[in-house]
């Protein structure tokens, strides 16, 4: 998504040259929005081809504050897993471990979630963003963050 990201920024610097890069930004993130959401529902994975009626989206169970953990917004709140369902799925038909599926969800704004599953794949989550902080901490998500900020403390 990274060459889509380079290809969008290019067509509005060629096309639109008196942009500013903050307005420029805004419009590139908006458009990956739109682009993440409609590919999602493309290929939406329903609850029931998951969990086979199991535990793993334990969404409806957690108490939700309104507040987006990453951002800080408040806006409609979606239950992202730090180890994504197909793994939880995994781990737990593995036998090797038994899975508290609950401390692995977090709370987090719609455009959030698709930041977070734009720039890593659910392996890699799992494997290195298992916690909050470590997403937080993570360089990749930092660029979003500060301009998600932003833009929540200027609307």
């Amino acid at each position: 998504c990274d060459d889509l990201r380079d290809i969008i920024d290019t067509m509005f610097k060629t096309s639109y040259p008196n942009m500013s890069d903050a307005r420029r930004q805004h419009v590139i993130y908006s458009l990956l929005d739109l682009i993440e959401e409609n590919r999602k529902k493309m290929n939406e994975v329903t609850d029931d081809n998951v969990n086979d009626e199991d535990d793993i989206d334990l969404s409806e169970r957690v108490e939700r504050d309104g507040e987006c953990k990453l951002c800080g917004s408040n806006q409609r709140i979606t239950i992202h897993h730090l180890i994504p369902k197909l793994i939880l799925k995994r781990m737990r038909n593995s036998g090797k471990e038994s899975v508290d599926v609950s401390k692995y969800l977090i709370e987090v704004c719609r455009p959030c979630h698709n930041e977070i599953h734009r720039i890593w794949p659910h392996n890699e989550l799992a494997k290195e963003y298992q916690t909050v902080d470590m997403i937080l901490d993570a360089p990749a998500i930092q660029p979003y963050l500060n301009w998600k900020r932003k833009r929540e403390r200027t609307a």
